[in-house]
């Protein structure tokens, strides 16, 4: 992190750069938070250049990147690198902010197998993780650790060989340094938890023919048991059958240029509509009048 750089400022930049803030501006044209941490921040420096919002999303994101890496910054470039520059999205789901049992999974792909991705900034701690860990195995295949290359070895002493590592370089690349081990202590309880009901219900049908005849109050321990009979493995693949339907509208224009580097993240995980990126692109090329 550089020295003399205002820390309320990039937080304050590191909340604009969000889900919430970018609903707010394209489904109820909010622009009052946005507005009012310019003018406590940015005015002068705004008004000097006369910038365009997409040029002082831009701004943030550089900010970001270079004084105050958080989260959004791993995910975004995952996003960008791994699930849009090496996948497809039509075979390749993410999922953000994923739940499973007392973890919440940074982001998770969904492809020929499952991935699952925890971050570590430079900002973060690693209280949690081994825990943390301990929840992933019981879900998906493949674990990886992403952090900052200064803390490779740090991180590498607390995951051991089991699990993958890849370090955001000091050239702003994502570089694999260690495989994961294929993990094989799928947990069929900890699957049922982290799937909707219609999910669920759907791997009943697929594997048993039919749903359980039981009144509603019953109906999710009747699906616990017959989760329980299905073999690990086949479950697994299943779970990645349902899970994969929760794909993104507008896959075309996520990866196309119309949507800045700096918002691929948040574009997915906010998964516009056709008219909605159109109120995007209108919003981005405004000029900011403060």
């Amino acid at each position: 992190m550089s020295i003399n750089v205002n820390i309320d400022k990039l937080r304050s930049y590191a909340n604009i750069l969000s889900n919430s803030t970018f609903n707010g501006l394209v489904r109820d044209g909010d622009f009052d938070y946005l507005k009012a941490k310019i003018n406590k921040y940015d005015k002068k420096f705004a008004k000097h250049n006369g910038l365009s919002y997409q040029e002082y999303f831009s701004h943030i994101f550089n900010s970001l990147k270079v004084n105050y890496r958080n989260e959004y910054i791993y995910k975004n470039l995952i996003t960008k690198k791994i699930l849009l520059g090496r996948h497809n999205l039509n075979t390749t789901v993410a999922l953000n902010e994923f739940r499973i049992n007392k973890s919440i999974a940074d982001l998770v792909l969904i492809n020929g197998t499952s991935k699952v991705f925890e971050i570590k900034t430079e900002l973060d701690n690693s209280q949690r993780l081994i825990s943390q860990i301990d929840d992933y195995k019981k879900v998906f295949k493949e674990i990886y650790l992403v952090t900052h290359y200064s803390l490779k070895d740090k991180y590498s002493d607390i995951i051991g060989n089991e699990i993958g590592l890849i370090v955001l370089t000091k050239n702003f690349s994502l570089q694999t340094i260690r495989q994961p081990k294929i993990n094989t202590t799928i947990d069929n309880l900890s699957i049922l938890k982290c799937l909707r009901k219609q999910e669920y219900s759907n791997i009943i049908i697929s594997y048993f023919g039919s749903l359980p005849q039981v009144s509603d109050f019953k109906f999710y321990n009747a699906c616990k048991e017959l989760f329980l009979k299905i073999p690990s493995d086949i479950l697994h693949d299943l779970m990645m059958q349902e899970l994969k339907r929760r794909t993104v509208k507008e896959k075309e224009i996520l990866a196309s240029p119309a949507v800045p580097d700096e918002l691929k993240h948040i574009c997915y995980c906010l998964d516009f509509t056709k008219s909605e990126y159109k109120v995007l692109n209108s919003v981005l090329r405004e000029k900011i009048l403060i």
